[in-house]
């Protein structure tokens, strides 16, 4: 005699909830508390610094990249023998896209294994070096690609971004993005970013 798997009118239970369910109206603001993080508030300090992030517009080639050369060279065909931009263009900086600069408030993590663990250590003109990777947490409009690059620039005390004397924030390093995530929440709402980079060795 066999006896069915599935009761007729299926199994008649009630679930055990171990936690209560919370409202909506009852559910912490996470925009806010990011806000409140890297903003600060009356009750709070400022714990975000100020960054570039460089948006590099991948439509649009620098005037510098495979540019031929002058005098009696200025005709010469290359064939495309190099596709490279000009490491001194002062247009693009050597990357080879026009791009574009955004001041953002972040927060910054070192998530690197220790030293000498694969991947951790890089061939440079000076030498192996180690090249760390950290995470950066932007605001939820920030929107940042694999295309773009985090600039690091100088903090003042107060926490302000420093200009040098030619008008321009001062660049300390540059990081290259190897992924960004939004951090979802309700109904998908993304609430802030969290962004894997690792420094370029220049």
């Amino acid at each position: 005699m066999a006896v069915p798997i599935w009761p007729e009118g299926g199994v008649k239970k009630k679930t055990i909830q171990l936690y209560k369910p919370i409202p909506e109206s009852g559910e912490i603001e996470l925009r806010k508390e990011m806000r409140k993080i890297l903003d600060g508030d009356d009750s709070s300090p400022q714990r975000g610094h100020w960054i570039l992030l460089r948006r590099m517009e991948t439509a649009q080639r620098c005037t510098c990249w495979n540019e031929t050369g002058e005098g009696s060279e200025k005709y010469a065909l290359d064939d495309r023998k190099y596709d490279e931009p000009n490491e001194n263009c002062t247009i693009c900086n050597g990357n080879g896209w026009i791009y574009d600069d955004e001041l953002h408030l972040v927060r910054r993590r070192l998530v690197a294994p220790p030293i000498g663990l694969a991947g951790q250590e890089q061939g440079s003109p000076v030498g192996i070096m180690n090249v760390p990777y950290m995470v950066y947490y932007f605001k939820y409009y920030a929107n940042p690609t694999k295309k773009d690059k985090i600039v690091e620039i100088e903090n003042d005390s107060d926490g302000k971004p420093v200009r040098g004397s030619d008008g321009n924030y001062t660049e300390m390093e540059i990081h290259n993005i190897s992924t960004a995530e939004p951090f979802r929440d309700i109904r998908g709402r993304i609430v802030f970013w969290r962004v894997a980079v690792k420094q370029e060795v220049i």
